[in-house]
């Protein structure tokens, strides 16, 4: 679907502020997740001389999926002031040098990288001289909110490390839940977790106490049966692990709006590259601030003849 509305703001220096809504998220549910398409997706707002794209991504490693393809041609498309990448938090600071290095440690290879999609949406923000940013909160910030919510911190340590399963599974560190690389990778990934919480150390402490918090949650032991929807924010989901996800997505959701709005009152061309779901739960919100988009669909390079 496409559309080729004006945009509802005012051009130059007197562009009327946009103010924020993220009371507008929507709330991830089974209906919605089963109306996002199956695979990569965007939207081009103008707002005034200005352009937000949001690109959807399907977390992929692969230099030939959709994914890769679409923010390599947003970047042909656009040149941008600002990338707003998922998986960092923006106190990283602009550029941040551990992010180009860990691309830099994960080049495709084989049309294969282990870096996934922060690795063209880096590549490209420096080639065009953008500041990349991360559009993450602070781990601080996202369980000061998420325990006032009524979640503790061996929860959200407990959520953290199960949500990255998916993506060692996407970078071939296992092959399921069930492998017997995992204990070794859970660990570290406690040990990595716990410190950014502030937790003390007899949270959940070693592989086998992690099993078991993992088990009391969702009623059956961790293994090869293990579906990325355990770790996907759904509000009406089958799994208590899903409670936990929609907290820290609530969040994390309402930092990434304010931070988009923010820098589009900079008059800034932005780019953001988030995972599809996070588009589907901020279209509501953007609609209001910014008015329709001008482009919805897979082949951006429609978009500047319809972005005006």
């Amino acid at each position: 679907m496409r559309f080729a509305l004006w945009p509802l703001l005012l051009f130059g220096s007197d562009q009327v502020p946009l103010t924020a809504a993220p009371e507008l998220l929507r709330p991830w549910t089974k209906e919605l997740r089963d109306r996002q398409p199956d695979d990569a997706f965007a939207v081009v707002y103008q707002v005034g001389s200005n352009r937000l794209v949001f690109v959807a991504a399907q977390h992929e490693n692969r230099r030939d999926s959709l994914t890769f393809r679409m923010i390599n041609a947003a970047y042909a498309i656009t040149t941008f002031d600002t990338v707003i990448a998922e998986g960092f938090p923006t106190s990283w600071g602009p550029n941040p040098p551990r992010i180009f290095e860990y691309v830099t440690k994960n080049p495709v290879r084989n049309g294969f990288t282990e870096g996934g999609e922060t690795v063209p949406t880096a590549l490209g923000a420096r080639q065009q001289g953008a500041m990349l940013v991360g559009g993450e909160a602070d781990d601080a910030q996202i369980e000061r909110q998420v325990i006032e919510a009524g979640a503790s911190g061996e929860d959200l340590l407990g959520f953290y490390t199960l949500r990255a399963i998916p993506q060692w599974i996407g970078e071939r560190k296992i092959a399921d839940a069930g492998d017997p690389s995992l204990a070794a990778l859970v660990e570290k990934s406690l040990d990595s977790n716990r410190a950014a919480l502030g937790l003390p150390a007899d949270t959940l402490p070693r592989y086998l106490d992690w099993a078991a918090w993992y088990e009391a949650k969702n009623g059956k032991p961790i293994g090869a049966d293990f579906v990325t929807e355990e770790v996907g924010p759904l509000s009406d989901g089958d799994y208590k692990t899903n409670r936990i996800a929609v907290l820290v997505a609530r969040a994390r959701d309402a930092y990434l709006h304010n931070l988009i709005i923010s820098h589009l009152n900079k008059q800034e061309n932005v780019l953001v590259v988030f995972g599809g779901s996070h588009l589907m739960i901020h279209r509501p919100a953007l609609d209001r601030v910014l008015g329709h988009p001008c482009f919805a669909g897979t082949d951006l390079r429609e978009a500047n003849s319809l972005c005006h």
